[in-house]
Order: C-alpha cells, then structure tokens, then sequence
C-alpha cells in the first residue's frame, strides 16, 4: 500500500454540504464583538445575528460555499443589512452592506468570524484519543531589503472524535503598511483511524485507508513523519 503524506493530500473542494456551515461563530465589527448563529435545512439558511444584547433574524442561502443573507428587525422584518460570506476552514469572511438611516448612504464592512467550538464528542475506544484535537503547523518566510514583509503559510489539521479528519492550507502575509489574510483552501477531507503509530486516512469518496504519516508526540507538540518529510504540529 503507498504512503500517503499529510502535507499532499489534495482533492478539489467540493460545494459545502450545508449542515457543516450549522454552528456559532464570532468576529470583531467596529471594534464591537459580534455573533452569528447558523441553522440550514437544504440551501436555505436561517439563524441569528447578535450585537451585545441586540439581537436580529437571518435568512438566506447556500450558494455552494457563499452565504447570501439578509439582516432584519425581528418585530418588523425590516431589512437592515444584506451579508454575503465565503466559507473555509470554520471562517466566514463576510461583507456586510447597510443603509445609513441618517445619510442614506450604504455603509460597507468586512470581518472575519470564527466558528466557535462545540463540546467534543466522545472519543472512539478504537482511536487514539491524544491525536484529537486541532494541529497547526506554520512556515515563516521574511523579505530582505528596505520594504519589509513576510509570508506565514498556516496548515491546520483538524482531527475530530467522531472520526472526520480535514486539513486545510492559509496564507498570511503583511509588510509595514498592508496585510493579507484569508480563510484559506481544504486540501483533503475524510476520516481517520490509528494503528500503532500510524495515522490511517480515508479519503471522502475513497473505498480504503491509506498511510498518512507516522506520527509520536513530544510534549506539547504532534511530530509526523511521511515521504515528504517531518513537520512539527502545535495544539490549538
């Protein structure tokens, strides 16, 4: 059976199946903390929008990994905000478009919400719990000369209880007067499973496992180890 390394599991993201974009994420606004609260059935999407105490009705759809809503006045259903949100790697990078009540003049603002946690489910018996959790391994490259700058590449390897394993890839890059910084791209999604050191992968789609990596801890760090070398995994 080939190798199958961590860091070259790729596949073609596939539209986002619509009960994965179910959950609660937070964000920043204006120097404000704000909420999202998401429940799909199908494509439509309906939930929550959460200012402090304040909070308005969602609605919209999932248009393959964009969320296109709507933000109204519960009592009223006045139409306050339109949000459209890209989905990866448990980020929705979202716009939001309102209308001045003073000026009239619609007001942009971009953020970036970050799912929050649910409780972890039970650990399989059959799996190596010390492996669950979320691994993130990061390169840094800086730029010489007088405009400074540098490029952060962020894999995050999400290795869930209930089996499901995902990895995604992000870059971060910023010099002394600009930054970047994006949700990123799934590089593979499947399921898991362990066997005496090894981390075993199945592929969404694919009938069998396949090697990953070897793998060893040296607290508090994951160390994998496949064809394509040895990276060093931290806990987030």
């Amino acid at each position: 059976m080939r190798a199958l390394p961590i860091i070259c599991l790729l596949i073609t993201a596939s539209p986002l199946p619509a009960a994965e974009l179910d959950g609660r994420y937070q964000a920043t606004l204006d120097q404000r903390p704000v909420e999202l609260v998401l429940r799909s059935q199908g494509e439509r999407v309906e939930g929550e929008y959460r200012e402090g105490q304040r909070r308005f009705t969602l609605s919209g759809r999932l248009d393959g990994q964009t969320l296109l809503a709507q933000i109204s006045e519960p009592a009223s259903g006045q139409v306050l905000a339109n949000l459209s949100a890209n989905y990866a790697n448990d980020m929705l990078a979202a716009s939001l478009a309102a209308r001045d009540p003073h000026s009239g003049e619609t007001l942009l603002r971009e953020t970036l919400f970050q799912r929050v946690a649910p409780p972890p489910a039970p650990v399989d018996p059959n799996q190596d719990p010390a492996l669950v959790g979320t691994w993130v391994y990061e390169q840094m490259t800086n730029s010489e000369g007088l405009e400074f700058a540098s490029l952060t590449t962020v894999t995050t390897l999400r290795i869930r209880a209930d089996g499901s394993i995902e990895q995604w890839r992000r870059s971060v890059a910023g010099g002394s007067e600009w930054s970047y910084d994006r949700p990123g791209e799934l590089q593979y999604r499947g399921h898991w499973r362990s066997d005496h050191g090894l981390l075993l992968v199945q592929l969404q789609g694919a009938a069998d496992f396949q090697p990953a990596a070897r793998y060893r801890f040296d607290t508090p760090y994951l160390v994998t180890e496949s064809n394509t070398g040895r990276m060093i995994w931290q806990r987030r």
